[in-house]
C-alpha cells in the first residue's frame, strides 16, 4: 500500500475509548479519534449531542433589553411589525417570532419585502407606512444591521426598534437593542433563524412558560435556515441542526407536512443534508425568487391541508420555473465571461436578469471559473438602479475586496463568500474597471484543504455505518464528512450517470472480494476514461448518508482518484 502524507495519524488509545463509550464500529472510531485527537472535548459534542448543550442568547449583551421590549409591548398592547426578509432564514425567524407573538398575546403582524419591490433590508417606504398605520415597535429580522437610516427614520417616527441579524456589520451599526454574533463574541455563529429560536426558548422563560414550547414547534425551523444558509456547523448551530433535522420528518407544522408530500419526501423516516439542500429549500426560497417571500410564510402559517397542499404544489411549480430562467441566465452569463479571462473579478451584467436568480448563477459561475462574480440586472423598484449578486470561492474574501469601492454603492452587504448590493447604473462601468485587476483578498483554508481521517480498505466500509454517521449528523460548512482514502480498491465497473450524463460511478471491491460497494462522482464524468476496469487505485471518498430508493445507507463520494 502506498504511504501518504495527508492521512491524519490514528490514536488507537483515543480509538478504542470512542468506539467502547458510542458503541462505533472501529473503522469510524479511527476515523472520529484522528479527527477530534487535538480537540477531544468536540468528540462529545458531536457523537453525543444533546439539547442541554445550547446556549443560545445568554451571553447576548443586548437580550435583556429586547426581552423587555417585547413582553412590555405584550403587556401594554403595543402595535408590532415583525420585518423580515425573503429568503428561508428570513422567512423561517419571521414565522416563528410572528407565530410565538401570537401565542402569547402579542398585537402583532408581519412584513416580508418583495425581493423586485423593497429589495433587501429596510424600507423607508415601509417604516412610513408603519409610522402611519400607528405601529409603535419595529422588530428587523435577518436585517437591520446595516440600516442605520432607516432605523434613525423610524425612531423619528416613534417606532422602537430591535434587531436580530447575523450579516457582517460594513459601517456605523444603529443605537438600539441589537442582537448579531458579529457584535458578541460571546455568541456562537448563527444564522437569523437559529438566532430567533434561542429568543423564542428566552421569550418563552421570562413569560412564565416551558422553552420546550419552542423546541416542539420551531426547532426544524430553526436547522432549515442553518442549512440553507450554509451556517458553519459548530457549537449551537450543530445542536439545532442534528435535532431540527431530526424533528423534521416528524414535523407538526402542517405547512411543511404539504411540502414534504408534495416533493414526495414524507414517507422517509430520515431527511439527509441533500434532502434539504437540493429539495426543500430550493421549493421554498423558489417563492421569494420568482413571486412573493409571504407565499413560504403562508405556508408555514396554513392551518388545513386543503390550503396547504396548494401553496405546497404552487411553489413546486415556481421552482421549475426557477431552473428554466436559471439556465438561460448561466447561458448568457458565460458567454459574457468568456470575453474577460483576465478579470480579477468578473462583472456580469444585463437588464433582464432576473435579480432573484442572480445569486445561484453567480455561485454557478464561480464553480466555473475559480474567480469571485458579480450578476447585476435592472432593479425592478427604482429607475436608473442596478441590483446585483455576488459569490466568491472558499478561498476569497468578496466582501473584503469590495468593501474599498464602498461609495460605489447605495447599498453594499454581505459576508465573505457572498455579498448583495445596488448602484447606479452609470457607476457600474467603473465598479467593472476597478474590479478587473484588484487584488482579491483571501481567506487561510489551510485547514480545509482535502485531508483525510484515515485510510481504510472497501472491506472495512459496514452497513453498521449508517447508525455512526446518524449520530453525528449533519455534516456541511466547518464539520465536514469524513474523509477517507480507500486503498486498493478495484474497480468492477465504470458508468456514466444522470440526467444529463455528468456524473461518475463506480463499483468497487476490496482484497477479500466480499462485498461491492458503489461510490459516486458528482460533476466528475470526465474521468470515466482514465479508470480502467479490473484495476486498484486508491479513491478519495466522503462518506455520507443517502436515503435514495427509501434506505437509508453510506453514500461515497468520491473526491480524487489516484493511481497506485
Amino acid at each position: 500500500m502506498e504511504t501518504y502524507e495527508d492521512i491524519s495519524p490514528a490514536d488507537s488509545r483515543f480509538a478504542e475509548q470512542l468506539r467502547e463509550r458510542h458503541h462505533l464500529t472501529a473503522a469510524m472510531a479511527r476515523i472520529f479519534a484522528a479527527r477530534f485527537r487535538e480537540h477531544s472535548d468536540q468528540a462529545e459534542a458531536y457523537l453525543a449531542p444533546s439539547m442541554s448543550r445550547f446556549v443560545g442568547l445568554k451571553e447576548a449583551p443586548a437580550l435583556p433589553a429586547v426581552l423587555d421590549a417585547l413582553t412590555s409591548a405584550r403587556r401594554n398592547a403595543v402595535p408590532t411589525l415583525f420585518y423580515g426578509d425573503y429568503d428561508v432564514d428570513g422567512v423561517a425567524s419571521t414565522y416563528m417570532l410572528y407565530r410565538l407573538a401570537q401565542h402569547l398575546g402579542l398585537k402583532a403582524m408581519y412584513f416580508l419585502p418583495s425581493r423586485f419591490n423593497e429589495g433587501y433590508g429596510l424600507s423607508r417606504r415601509i417604516v412610513e407606512q408603519a409610522a402611519e398605520l400607528d405601529y409603535r415597535l419595529l422588530f428587523a429580522l435577518d436585517c437591520g444591521t446595516a440600516n442605520l437610516d432607516e432605523v434613525n427614520l423610524a425612531r423619528d417616527r416613534g417606532l422602537d426598534v430591535l434587531i436580530l441579524d447575523h450579516h457582517r456589520p460594513v459601517g456605523p451599526v444603529p443605537d438600539v437593542p441589537l442582537i448579531n454574533p458579529h457584535l458578541a463574541d460571546r455568541l456562537s455563529p448563527m444564522c437569523t433563524a437559529a438566532l430567533a429560536f434561542g429568543l423564542a426558548r428566552e421569550w418563552l422563560a421570562v413569560e412564565g412558560e416551558s422553552p420546550n414550547v419552542a423546541d416542539q414547534n420551531f426547532l426544524e425551523f430553526a436547522a432549515l435556515g442553518t442549512i440553507a444558509d450554509v451556517v458553519p456547523l459548530v457549537d449551537d448551530s450543530f445542536v439545532l441542526a442534528h435535532f431540527g433535522m431530526e424533528k423534521l420528518p416528524l414535523t407538526g407544522n402542517v405547512g411543511l407536512q404539504a411540502l414534504l408530500r408534495a416533493l414526495k419526501l414524507h414517507k422517509q423516516r430520515f431527511l439527509t443534508w441533500r434532502d434539504l439542500a437540493f429539495s426543500v429549500i430550493p421549493c421554498l426560497n423558489a417563492a421569494g425568487r420568482m413571486a412573493h417571500a409571504r407565499h413560504a410564510a403562508e405556508l408555514f402559517l396554513a392551518q388545513d391541508d386543503g390550503t396547504a397542499t396548494e401553496l405546497a404544489l404552487a411553489m413546486l411549480k415556481l421552482n421549475r420555473e426557477r431552473k428554466t430562467q436559471q439556465s438561460r441566465i448561466f447561458d448568457e452569463a458565460t458567454q459574457q465571461a468568456e470575453l474577460f479571462p483576465e478579470a480579477a473579478v468578473l462583472v456580469l451584467y444585463a437588464p433582464d436578469w432576473n435579480q432573484g436568480i442572480t445569486g445561484i448563477v453567480a455561485s454557478k459561475m464561480v464553480d466555473a471559473y475559480g474567480r469571485p462574480v458579480l450578476i447585476f440586472s435592472n432593479s425592478s423598484s427604482e429607475e436608473g438602479m442596478v441590483v446585483g449578486s455576488g459569490r466568491a470561492p472558499a478561498n476569497c474574501d468578496l466582501l473584503a475586496t469590495i468593501l474599498p469601492l464602498r461609495e460605489l454603492f447605495k447599498e453594499l452587504g454581505g459576508h465573505s463568500g457572498a455579498v448583495g448590493g445596488g448602484l447606479e447604473r452609470g457607476r457600474l462601468e467603473e465598479l467593472k474597471n476597478a474590479l478587473a485587476d484588484v487584488e482579491v483578498a483571501t481567506v487561510d483554508t489551510s485547514k480545509a484543504k482535502t485531508a483525510y481521517d484515515a485510510a481504510l480498505s472497501p472491506d472495512d466500509i459496514l452497513s453498521a455505518m449508517v447508525d455512526d454517521l446518524q449520530r453525528a449528523y449533519p455534516f456541511g460548512e466547518g464539520y465536514p464528512p469524513p474523509r477517507v482514502l480507500l486503498q486498493d480498491a478495484k474497480v468492477n465497473r465504470v458508468f456514466v450517470v444522470g440526467y444529463e450524463k455528468t456524473h461518475l460511478a463506480l463499483t468497487v471491491a476490496g482484497s477479500s472480494g466480499a462485498q461491492e460497494l458503489r461510490v459516486i462522482g458528482f460533476q466528475m464524468s470526465h474521468l470515466a476514461d482514465r479508470i480502467r476496469e479490473g484495476e486498484s487505485y486508491d479513491l478519495g471518498v466522503e462518506l455520507e448518508l443517502d436515503n435514495f430508493g427509501g434506505e437509508l445507507s453510506v453514500q461515497l463520494r468520491l473526491l480524487e482518484v489516484r493511481t497506485t
